[in-house]
């Protein structure tokens, strides 16, 4: 099941070391189905993607969506933030009613992503039988990252619009630490309202390629439409 992962922490967050290589964009895999399909089914077999968008030094934010495709089309999704050290990098997946710990272990080599999860789709949270473990290769056609495509991750979020001449972009859920230099959005651009508390949203904003921002911003500075 898919979370909407919302980040908390950045002003404790610190980066020793700072990567100048950008891995952002698509790594994916596919195979045939095994078995006897139908020809419409063919070409639906196992395949998994991963998008990496990254968001400064070596603190990447990521999507995952896999399947085991025909005949039972069970599927697993997650997203959240890695960083990458030495090109390596956990993110901890396990599922709430987990029995045992799943942490996906990400290895970076020659444009080839492998996770490794070494748990079951149950502690995961994926569907049965279904497993991030695989060989990610950097998809020879790339989709293009932008705010159009990160609305298809967010479909059920709504649209916030700056009502005032601007609107700070802050680190933390209550708006106390900005961020340096100062990040805003002017008035009348719109963009998700990903998460809320009761004065603040989270929101993430593809401004152009390569320039993914995030942050809460206070809810009086914006307007929100209907869901």
């Amino acid at each position: 099941m898919k979370k909407i992962f919302v980040l908390t922490t950045f002003v404790l967050l610190t980066l020793t070391s700072f990567s100048q290589t950008d891995y952002s964009g698509l790594y994916s895999y596919s195979f045939k189905p095994k078995g006897n399909p139908p020809a419409t089914e063919k070409a639906r077999g196992p395949n998994g993607q991963l998008v990496l968008l990254k968001m400064e030094g070596n603190l990447y934010r990521f999507w995952l969506d896999v399947t085991i495709g025909w005949p039972n089309y069970n599927v697993g999704e997650t997203d959240g933030t890695i960083t990458l050290v030495n090109d390596t990098a956990s993110f901890d997946n396990t599922f709430e009613d987990a029995e045992r710990p799943c942490i996906l272990k990400f290895q970076l080599s020659n444009n080839v992503i492998t996770i490794n999860s070494q748990s079951t789709s149950f502690n995961c949270g994926f569907g049965n039988g279904v497993h991030a473990d695989g060989e990610y290769h950097f998809a020879k056609v790339q989709p293009k990252l932008d705010n159009v495509w990160l609305k298809n991750e967010y479909k059920e979020s709504p649209v916030a619009t700056v009502k005032v001449n601007k609107a700070t972009l802050y680190q933390d859920e209550n708006c106390l630490h900005p961020f340096t230099p100062n990040k805003y959005f002017a008035k009348m651009t719109s963009f998700l309202s990903i998460a809320e508390t009761e004065k603040t949203i989270y929101t993430e904003y593809i401004l152009s390629p390569g320039k993914f921002i995030w942050g809460w911003i206070k809810k009086a500075d914006v307007t929100i439409a209907s869901e």
